[in-house]
């Protein structure tokens, strides 16, 4: 074997020439790393949909997303990925996208979507059995939760859309 090496004084050489690099450096480093691919995702998710809806003639229409953190209960297996997203960007970029593409975009309340059928109106916990499913317990529609609730965000836009395109009526 070779002569027998000073490691402290090569460690301390390379530190003295490079900087300490810290375990707070390096999650900051991390963080900042996410942010750039969830802002990437972002904008790609957000071109993607505008570029769809001035293709095929269409509004978009999106839940207010403020507050999901509170409302969405997750499996354990999302809580870090879902819990760091930023789901407010995400429609700040569809907004100004679909704004930029003269696509019209609304964002409506998010209450009861899930829970609401949208063929009789009735809404209750019930229709829910399950996360992934809704059943209503009038009617009996059936079908996948999140599409149930993406049929409710769409009719609650439909209805906003005529109070926001209405004309004003002239004052007598």
């Amino acid at each position: 074997m070779g002569p027998a090496r000073d490691v402290g004084a090569v460690y301390g050489r390379h530190h003295r020439h490079h900087g300490p690099v810290s375990a707070t450096r390096r999650a900051a480093r991390r963080a900042r790393k996410e942010q750039r691919h969830a802002t990437h995702v972002n904008h790609r998710i957000s071109k993607e949909i505008v570029s769809v809806a001035q293709r095929t003639g269409r509004g978009i229409a999106v839940e207010q997303l403020d507050g999901i953190r509170d409302r969405a209960r997750l499996r354990r297996d999302q809580r870090g990925t879902l819990s760091s997203w930023p789901f407010h960007q995400l429609g700040q970029h569809l907004a100004y996208k679909a704004r930029k593409a003269g696509v019209p975009f609304l964002e409506v309340d998010a209450a009861y979507t899930s829970q609401r059928c949208p063929r009789c109106g009735h809404t209750g916990r019930a229709n829910r059995p399950d996360r992934d499913r809704f059943s209503c317990r009038r009617c009996g529609l059936a079908g996948s939760a999140d599409h149930v609730a993406g049929v409710n965000v769409r009719n609650r836009a439909r209805s906003a859309w005529v109070f926001v395109t209405a004309p004003v009526p002239a004052p007598a």
